[in-house]
């Protein structure tokens, strides 16, 4: 749990309509932050505010730089932003669409990097910045190259702007396979197999919720002596 060192900070969730945003969103809320969340769908907006209560929301489309903008524009100051993508392309490598592969890349590299662009100014000199990534750049998986190409991405450029941003702290935080609605495009049969194989390869027993992940988000955001680091939360699945 968040300590109350939170209580009165302003935190922006990009990604924060569905998902791990969606739940740093609600443990950054319940610790007493200021939390504006943006994504790209109105309605799932204005239904995680609802879910949620006595949050912001905007939209943003992190793969357009005028759109990120302007949100940032509206937004002003800031202590806290958590980026957390939700595009990922699957597919063998002789197969995968190029507009899948560009979308990945947009959405989990320029995207995250545009936020941080027209965010990094806003931001308090003693706040900070996390940047969630995939296990899939960890452990090797078939059929999601690009995936994991932009999910070291993440790692590298979280590190890389640790020194560069100083003394605004950034973290990357590396979730691993998360019950949430970026798998809902899979048959739910399809769904289903893909969780209990991955659950079995896992030492812990099961795939994660995003409430496993959102604590060690804010606890990146609320410790001052952590920065640069790539945080694991996975359940071990990458040994």
């Amino acid at each position: 749990m968040a300590s109350n060192t939170l209580s009165g900070s302003r935190i922006v969730v990009i990604g924060g309509s569905s998902g791990i945003g969606k739940e740093v969103a609600r443990q950054a809320a319940a610790a007493g932050a200021k939390v504006t969340i943006g994504s790209r769908s109105p309605e799932k907006l204005s239904q995680a505010a609802k879910e949620i209560g006595g949050i912001a929301a905007g939209a943003i489309d992190v793969t357009n730089e005028d759109s990120v903008r302007a949100f940032f524009e509206d937004i002003g100051s800031l202590d806290h932003l958590v980026v957390c993508p939700g595009d990922m392309a699957t597919g063998s490598v002789y197969e995968m669409s190029m507009a899948d592969v560009q979308n990945c890349l947009d959405t989990k590299i320029v995207g995250q990097m545009l936020c941080v662009r027209h965010a990094g100014r806003r931001i308090s000199p003693n706040g900070s910045i996390v940047l969630i990534a995939g296990a899939a750049g960890f452990k090797p998986y078939p059929e999601m190259s690009i995936t994991a190409a932009a999910n070291v991405g993440i790692a590298g450029m979280g590190r890389s702007l640790a020194v560069e941003l100083a003394p605004i702290r950034v973290n990357v935080v590396v979730a691993g396979m998360i019950d949430t609605p970026l798998w809902s495009p899979l048959p739910d049969d399809a769904r289903q197999a893909l969780f209990e194989q991955t659950a079995q390869s896992t030492p812990v027993g099961r795939i994660g919720q995003p409430e496993d992940v959102a604590p060690t988000v804010l606890h990146a955001l609320d410790n001052n002596f952590v920065t640069g680091s790539v945080i694991h939360v996975d359940g071990g699945a990458v040994l």
